[in-house]
């Protein structure tokens, strides 16, 4: 199931498709997922956890609200394998909560950014392999030297 986009990215400013308002990122729900919560051994991911969020998520669909999924680097993230399995086990817990309208998108977190978001970057592969299936999504960061299609927060 792929889901239409309920939001846009303009000059690091998210907006709502439906009407062009500007978002108020502040007021989106920030949802921290440890790393090690999701993937409890290499390719070996937390059913349990995944399902308790997916209807934490579904809940705030019915309430009308958004949040941010907010991964959290908790596991060693220095090589090309590691960083396979970081993103994998992300584009796994999008795959859990792929029908939940009330995600607006992933924080992507400062060990990913600090490389910037050209093509192979960490950051460009992460956002890449979750649009395969995840389109909907927007991207947020801290780092100042994004391309236009990020937010700023």
């Amino acid at each position: 199931m792929k889901l239409d986009p309920i939001f846009t990215v303009k000059e690091n400013k998210l907006y709502k498709i439906s009407d062009n308002s500007a978002v108020d990122t502040e007021r989106l729900k920030k949802i921290e997922i440890k790393w090690s919560q999701v993937e409890l051994a290499e390719e070996s991911y937390n059913e349990e956890y995944l399902a308790q969020l997916r209807e934490e998520l579904k809940a705030m669909d019915d309430a009308g609200t958004f949040a941010l999924l907010v991964p959290i680097v908790d596991k060693p993230l220095e090589n090309a394998d590691q960083l396979e399995l970081f993103i994998n086990a992300f584009n796994h817990t999008a795959r859990r909560v792929k029908d939940c309208v009330s995600v607006a998108g992933f924080v992507l977190p400062e060990e990913i950014t600090t490389k910037g978001f050209s093509e192979g970057t960490p950051a460009a592969d992460f956002m890449e392999t979750l649009a395969i299936k995840h389109a909907q999504y927007v991207y947020f960061t801290k780092n100042p030297n994004t391309p236009e299609n990020i937010v700023i927060i």
